[in-house]
């Protein structure tokens, strides 16, 4: 796969972790990846991947996609498995996942780009399919990011110590946060070019105010039929609240000085 150059400047974390515990991250001759597809579901912190990730597991077609290649996921099970190798984890996880013939995972750009780096996703060919999502309301995500670093409670399902009065206003922050997402969904749009991929593409108030759209396409695009999610099933919720609201004003006056 082709990576072009400014895409480089992203940053790796997660590779670079890797690539000192595992070894360089190459393609390895003859690999062949496992039998299933595998949906790419591309998302920045905080655009409503979780939510998306638990609404295309209640079509019974998928499972909950994961950060199944976030460095610490992939070292803790390479650790109790006996994996030495980025393929070693790729070729094990659909035992490690329970899934229903097809595997769901949530990508960072810098995690496609690992992963393309490797060759794994060339070796997958066909059966990788993509999914890129983003949040239209990006000072409302760059908000939320700066938030939930702070309390770490990054869905509805995790608990937090940090109480709302704890958390102070940083425009600075939420610049910083503002610059990552655009600079993130740039790196998607222009890894997907380099390759030729059109990937299918969502946002988290498209998937609100109508889940059938985008679950009608991803059915078309993996010859799956029909999807039916079911949101009543989905058990996290939003989580913007008065400080969110509070800091957004505050933002936004900020920017009238």
């Amino acid at each position: 796969m082709n990576i072009p150059l400014p895409l480089r400047t992203l940053g790796a974390p997660h590779r670079d972790v890797l690539a000192r515990a595992l070894g360089p991250l190459v393609p390895v001759p003859d690999w062949t990846p496992p039998p299933v597809d595998v949906l790419f579901l591309g998302f920045t912190n905080r655009c409503g991947s979780n939510y998306l990730a638990h609404l295309l597991a209640t079509t019974g077609a998928f499972n909950e996609a994961g950060e199944y290649f976030n460095a610490p996921t992939v070292l803790e099970h390479a650790a109790a498995h006996g994996l030495r190798s980025l393929h070693q984890y790729f070729t094990a996880l659909p035992a490690l996942v329970p899934h229903h013939g097809r595997i769901a995972a949530k990508a960072s750009i810098d995690q496609l780009i690992m992963l393309a780096d490797a060759g794994i996703l060339d070796a997958l060919g066909v059966r990788a399919h993509y999914l890129l999502m983003e949040r239209q309301d990006r000072l409302g995500q760059a908000i939320s990011r700066v938030i939930a670093s702070h309390t770490g409670r990054w869905t509805t399902a995790h608990a937090s110590d940090v109480p709302d009065d704890a958390l102070v206003y940083d425009r600075a922050a939420i610049d910083t946060e503002l610059d990552k997402v655009a600079r993130s969904n740039a790196g998607f749009y222009a890894f997907f070019a380099a390759n030729r991929i059109v990937p299918l593409h969502t946002t988290y108030e498209a998937v609100l105010a109508e889940p059938a759209s985008i679950m009608d396409a991803l059915g078309t695009a993996m010859g799956l039929g029909s999807l039916r999610a079911v949101p009543e099933k989905v058990t996290i919720g939003r989580q913007a609240g008065a400080v969110n609201a509070v800091w957004r004003t505050k933002y936004k006056a900020d920017l009238l000085v």
